[in-house]
């Protein structure tokens, strides 16, 4: 399995990152997970639009979801197959003022998305003021979204090789509904985790203060999230 960090910025796209977005392939399937606000753009470095097998979106955040809407046109310009797009019940409804969408074939959550290809994909309902999802990618990933710590993601994250967690802001101010570095970090250690990709970065935080709350309590080691990482799990 590889994967593909193509945008890492949390709530709004940073000056040198596009909003949450993540590739994973495997067996030659190309999977997103999330695809937020300017996406698209550093997305064809690594993978044609067209080409995907599936996304699957955490909840209906723009930063999370906005550019679904160019993969229609892109998709739509080539004549695609409708792309399976798995994701919140109002994600569609979202989409749809935005841009109409006969080129995806939406599925709602909690339902279990199938196998898609050889990527064995597990959902937990998360606590984000809104409905919000988290991932796991067989036994190797875990990709939190965005949400407060909650018992389901802990359940989701246990035994995960790579977690894959948002740290969007410390410990000594909190972040409503959102994990802090250091919630990353003590996640993390719970899981039994052997990395932890710190993402979801705010463009105007300190980043390095960010690494060190999320290493101070991990256990593993830590790394930023960053455009272009590339990692093969």
């Amino acid at each position: 399995m590889r994967l593909t960090v193509v945008g890492c910025a949390g709530s709004v796209p940073g000056p040198d990152s596009a909003g949450s977005c993540y590739l994973v392939e495997q067996d030659g399937h190309r999977v997103l997970l999330d695809v937020g606000t300017g996406a698209v753009g550093p997305l064809q470095r690594h993978c044609d639009p067209a080409a995907l097998d599936a996304v699957l979106i955490s909840h209906a955040h723009a930063d999370h979801c906005s550019d679904l809407s160019p993969i229609a046109y892109v998709r739509d310009r080539v004549k695609a197959a409708p792309l399976d797009v798995y994701g919140p019940a109002n994600l569609r409804d979202e989409l749809n003022w935005r841009h109409p969408a006969p080129q995806f074939t939406f599925h709602d959550l909690p339902s279990e998305p199938p196998r898609l290809g050889s990527l064995r994909v597990t959902v937990a309902a998360v606590e984000h003021g809104m409905e919000s999802y988290a991932f796991r990618v067989d036994d190797t990933l875990c990709y939190t979204g965005d949400t407060a710590p909650c018992e389901s993601l802990d359940k989701l994250a246990q035994g995960c090789e790579v977690l894959l967690a948002e740290g969007a802001g410390f410990d000594d101010t909190g972040v409503p509904r959102h994990l802090t570095a250091g919630d990353a970090g003590r996640l993390a250690a719970r899981a039994g985790a052997k990395l932890l990709i710190l993402t979801h970065l705010r463009s105007w935080l300190d980043h390095g203060r960010l690494l060190a709350e999320a290493a101070q309590h991990a256990g593993c080691p830590v790394i930023l999230a960053h455009p272009n990482l590339r990692l093969q799990l």
